[in-house]
């Protein structure tokens, strides 16, 4: 089970009145706070979906949706 994953699943049984294991929780809340303290990678252009890297803009310009990179490897 990947990182995203098993966020979602504490989520989703929080959400159902269900109490994931400490253990899950915690975990769970490791990967958010690794999730939260990502830089984006890219900034994207609303309007016409175009992408410009990270280091040509700080994303306060038009280039203002951010993108990120999870590093999330799926065979």
């Amino acid at each position: 089970m990947n990182k995203i994953d098993l966020i979602i699943e504490c989520m989703d049984q929080i959400l159902n009145d269900e109490l994931p294991s400490p253990e899950n929780m915690m975990t769970a809340f490791r990967y958010a706070c690794e999730l939260k303290a990502l830089k984006p990678v890219a900034w994207m252009l609303p309007e016409y979906g175009d992408v410009i890297s990270a280091s040509e803009t700080d994303g306060t310009g038009a280039y203002n949706i951010p993108l990120y990179a999870l590093n999330e490897v799926t065979k």
